[in-house]
């Protein structure tokens, strides 16, 4: 007796077993069909951003919304504090336009990380933000932020989704 029931459930380990190792061929011979992942270099993708954030920063100084907002995707979505969120480039630059009249008059970005995820990667970082409304003193705040980054058909990163805090009340 105990043989038997010590046969079936060694038969039926065994065909537990052929069928998990027939599911794990079948996938073992898609992973050998599936495209390669391509490696992303972290440095240089850092690098990338850090050479954007520049760019942003000289958009700021100079008031220049539209260059500013071509830093962003197409299908962009700003997160400001107290705000509505703000979707598409276009919805980008008029919103930096009414920070520039505001005041807005510099902006430092500094890369604290950077993560991988695929054809995305997230930027955490601090800003400095310099604004001085017309008649005022500068008003110095710094904020805490982070940024999805979304590499564009032509390679180049564009920042895809943007949310900050801020220690200025903005309403």
């Amino acid at each position: 007796m105990k043989f038997k029931v010590f046969l079936s459930i060694f038969i039926l380990f065994m065909g537990i077993s052929l069928i998990s190792c027939d599911g794990t061929q079948e996938q073992a011979e898609q992973l050998e069909q599936a495209e390669p992942v391509p490696v992303m270099d972290m440095a240089q993708v850092r690098q990338s951003i850090e050479e954007a954030n520049v760019k942003f920063g000289e958009a700021a100084r100079s008031g220049d919304a539209t260059a500013l907002a071509s830093l962003y995707a197409e299908d962009a979505r700003l997160l400001p504090p107290n705000s509505e969120m703000i979707q598409g480039r276009e919805g980008v630059e008029a919103y930096w336009a009414g920070g520039f009249q505001m005041g807005i008059k510099d902006v430092v970005l500094t890369t604290v990380d950077v993560m991988g995820m695929g054809d995305m990667v997230c930027e955490i970082g601090r800003a400095n933000v310099t604004i001085q409304p017309e008649g005022q003193e500068a008003i110095e705040d710094i904020a805490k932020y982070v940024v999805i980054w979304k590499k564009a058909t032509d390679g180049a990163w564009k920042l895809y989704v943007d949310i900050w805090n801020t220690s200025l009340p903005l309403q």
